[in-house]
């Protein structure tokens, strides 16, 4: 299954930090980017495009599957989690188109506001 938000795909980004024993601010130096955006993107506030996915993957030596990857092992949508976890794949198929619209009318909400 693969990220619904960038949250996921940021904290994908930080498990691949952690197993390549890399920094924020290191992996930013590699970037070219400052440590701020690199902070953005792995906290899911800033939008990444597929090319930055790649460039980031390439750097972490690791594949932009693996960084969009999602553990679907009892999962649970964050904003949704006052539902619990989600078993049935009905279910969470049903929830997870929610959660797309709500992430993309958000992420219009900041291309609007920048």
């Amino acid at each position: 299954m693969y990220a619904m938000n960038f949250a996921q795909v940021g904290a994908n980004i930080q498990k691949e930090l952690k197993r390549n024993a890399m920094t924020q601010q290191s992996l930013a130096d590699a970037l070219s980017v400052s440590k701020q955006v690199m902070s953005k993107i792995i906290k899911g506030a800033k939008a990444i495009n597929v090319g930055e996915l790649k460039r980031i993957a390439d750097v972490l030596g690791t594949t932009t599957d693996a960084l969009l990857t999602t553990n679907m092992d009892n999962y649970t949508i964050d904003s949704m989690a006052f539902m619990g976890t989600i078993k049935d794949e009905k279910t969470r198929e049903k929830v997870e188109l929610i959660q797309t619209a709500i992430d993309e009318i958000q992420l219009l909400e900041e291309l609007a506001c920048d």
